[in-house]
């Protein structure tokens, strides 16, 4: 538009990254704390304790007199004898699980014949996951990213106060199923929204930031502490309350109302981010122009095919992100099956996130996004071969080579959600931002799905999912080499929108 200055140029002269930009992020990733747990917990929640089958006759048939052994230093009842059937072959009527952990398994008796029930609603979460992607990616960009974002707060603390009342594992299924539609909510929406008030240096920091790690980390304790599946869910229901005030705190993206043709709405919010970045006399009605004759057109998942180029970006970055689900999830959902305790395994698999994102922030603006990603995959597709091959033969140290490898492939992956999701974020215009990325994470939530159903079958079949893992890996480094680079880019507004001049932080311009 002519006369209109471009909203990178108008963040840029409202202070960057101020003192607003900060307060926003520091509060989204807070709230995605209950994201984090909700999705996370599940891991905990449908663990299997340790069990046997409580029919008297069995375990004289299987010769056990004594099922006391010390846990943490008390005496507990733990019988090795999972055995699903009783003397002459029949079905053992009543099971016993021995340890203080209480989880969906062990409250609903997912054993035996019921075992596939777990991954089975963890695959049933997913797919709320990929319902909230689809809905979010539309509706924030019709009606702005401000509704489905908080809406999915909303969503999340109803549903686990549900979870938390449920009275069979298939209500339990159905309310996991309305936590994953209001995660995938927050999960489309959060990162847009921050990243329309951001300059491209600080982006990588927004959407790379460890908070998911960090908040895991936190999960894992809490976890060890209530050790019950209920209570779990109670927790996060109550954490969801405060975070509904967030809603006076948090504008609409301003570039979303420039995008759509609404200049007064985005006056109201650049003045008053100018005001708290201590810029009170930055005059918005210098930059912005009304338009004239223009309707403010709806945009559908067909305008992410519209030309060539975006047809090339569409179907390449869903290489990534069905990589990004498979891996991520299969791997995460997998550490129930690894040997030691589960919360330090859980604990140890976030922790390592940590260090790995914060590295990838400065190779993101050091090296690109595109090269970031490649890297962690190829890290995925070398970790996952090795315990592949480990768990298929009689390999000495058998279990820490697992664990260590594992635990490798693990951080490979977590590192590689911030370049591909920055990459997404900046290959996009505005008008179709989050249709894009909502359309791209339903690519991802289909892998995601695909993931606990490998941790399932690699019971049956040993190193099956991480040899799924490494092709995965392989796929998406190839998909990668094809994407453009976007480090230092504007971000563009409209489709076929020229990016102009790239703003830096500093003020300065380059082509």
């Amino acid at each position: 538009m002519e006369g209109q200055t471009s909203p990178d140029q108008i963040i840029h002269d409202i202070g960057g990254c101020g003192r607003y930009q900060i307060r926003m992020s520091v509060i989204v990733h807070v709230m995605k704390t209950i994201v984090c747990f909700t999705i996370m917990s599940m891991i905990i929640m449908s663990a299997t304790p340790p069990w046997w089958c409580e029919d008297k006759n069995a375990l004289l048939m299987n010769n056990i007199t004594s099922c006391k052994q010390i846990e943490n230093g008390s005496e507990v009842t733990v019988c090795p004898a999972k055995s699903c059937y009783g003397v002459n072959t029949t079905k053992c009527s009543s099971f016993a699980f021995g340890s203080r952990m209480k989880t969906i398994v062990s409250e609903f008796n997912l054993v035996c014949e019921r075992d596939y029930i777990p991954s089975t609603i963890m695959t049933l979460q997913l797919a709320g996951v990929l319902a909230g992607n689809v809905l979010a990616g539309q509706t924030a960009d019709l009606i702005g990213r401000k509704p489905p974002f908080f809406a999915s707060i909303v969503l999340i603390t109803l549903a686990n106060l549900v979870g938390f009342l449920s009275v069979n594992w298939i209500m339990f299924g159905v309310a996991r199923l309305f936590v994953g539609m209001g995660a995938g909510f927050f999960l489309t929406t959060q990162y847009s929204l921050l990243s329309e008030f951001s300059l491209s240096k600080w982006r990588v920091w927004i959407i790379g930031f460890p908070s998911w790690p960090i908040e895991q980390c936190v999960l894992a304790l809490c976890a060890w502490l209530i050790q019950d599946w209920r209570y779990l869910q109670l927790m996060i229901a109550i954490m969801g309350v405060p975070c509904l005030f967030a809603w006076f705190v948090i504008p609409e993206s301003f570039r979303w109302y420039i995008a759509h043709d609404k200049p007064e709405k985005a006056r109201a919010i650049i003045e008053k981010v100018a005001v708290y970045n201590g810029r009170p006399d930055f005059d918005v009605s210098e930059h912005l122009v009304k338009p004239e004759g223009k309707s403010d057109r709806k945009y559908t998942f067909i305008d992410l095919f519209r030309s060539k180029k975006l047809i090339k970006i569409s179907v390449l970055s869903s290489f990534n992100w069905v990589g990004l689900g498979l891996i991520s999830y299969g791997i995460s959902y997998g550490v129930q099956s690894l040997s030691g305790n589960l919360y330090l395994n859980f604990f140890l698999f976030a922790l390592t996130g940590i260090p790995s994102k914060a590295i990838a922030l400065w190779l993101q603006n050091k090296f690109g996004r595109r090269s970031t990603s490649i890297l962690c995959y190829t890290i995925v597709a070398i970790s996952g071969f090795v315990v592949g091959i480990v768990q298929t033969i009689d390999a000495p140290n058998k279990d820490s080579l697992t664990n260590g490898f594992a635990l490798l492939a693990h951080t490979g992956i977590a590192t590689a959600w911030g370049p591909v999701q920055t990459m997404t974020i900046e290959l996009y215009p505005t008008v179709i931002r989050n249709i894009a990325f909502g359309s791209l994470s339903v690519t991802g939530r289909i892998g995601a799905m695909v993931g606990p159903q490998l941790v399932y079958l690699n019971a049956h079949v040993p190193g099956l999912l991480y040899y799924a893992c490494a092709a995965a890996s392989v796929l998406c480094v190839i998909g990668s080499f094809g994407l453009p680079e976007t480090m230092d880019a504007n971000l563009s507004d409209k489709i076929g929108e020229k990016r102009g001049h790239l703003i830096k932080e500093n003020g300065s311009q380059v082509v």
